[in-house]
């Protein structure tokens, strides 16, 4: 199989977005949990600004291997049997709810909505963030799954493949967060590499 580069980098550039926002996303909800001590400057809103440029390059990427693409609002028409019309639905609804959290960190207009029991305060940010990770998880079940349904290639006709562009997209976007919370300051750095090691150990041998 050898696939375009534009498909190269749909893949490559969205795994990364989508593992970048799960990484500065589950680290908000560890400080939440006291599980993690609070940022020493927080950036989440600014990572979830770079996810949202990285997914908005890997859509930009997917109309160069489209043979009309002026009809690719058609692609998402089929969303009952094809897993390419539902990535097509699940990427930008991805991106919107990426961005909106971003524009409430960034924007001055975060607050409370409600606790969880009598500790676990519920911001508008964190029920965007909920929503884009559903989003995102669809997103990699669809992304791997255009791949994992051809029964003609046995390397890919697997449930390891749907694991794979999840712990790559998790190793890749963790990576990125390491190196945004390094020049941030953020103080989350430790958290972020730890989980770089541990996705890079669980990805199945190719």
């Amino acid at each position: 199989m050898k696939p375009a580069i534009s498909v190269i980098l749909l893949t490559t550039l969205i795994g990364a977005g989508q593992g970048l926002f799960l990484a500065f996303y589950s680290a908000d909800w560890f400080v939440l949990l006291s599980i993690l001590a609070p940022a020493q400057n927080d950036i989440s809103g600014h990572a979830a600004g770079v996810s949202f440029m990285l997914l908005a390059a890997g859509l930009l990427a997917s109309f160069f291997h489209l043979g009309h693409p002026e009809r690719a609002w058609r692609a998402a028409a089929m969303w009952r049997t094809s897993w390419l019309s539902r990535e097509v639905i699940a990427l930008p609804l991805a991106m919107a709810l990426i961005l909106g959290y971003a524009l409430v960190k960034l924007g001055g207009i975060e607050r409370e909505m409600f606790k969880l029991g009598d500790a676990i305060p519920i911001s508008l940010a964190t029920l965007f963030g909920f929503g884009a990770v559903l989003a995102v998880c669809a997103l990699f079940v669809c992304t791997a799954m255009i791949y994992a349904c051809l029964k003609f290639l046995r390397q890919w006709h697997s449930p390891l493949t749907v694991l794979n562009f999840l712990l790559l997209g998790c190793a890749s976007g963790f990576t990125l967060a390491s190196a945004i919370a390094a020049f941030g300051d953020d103080g989350r750095l430790s958290y972020f590499s730890g989980m770089v090691t541990w996705s890079n150990r669980l990805i199945p041998p190719s």
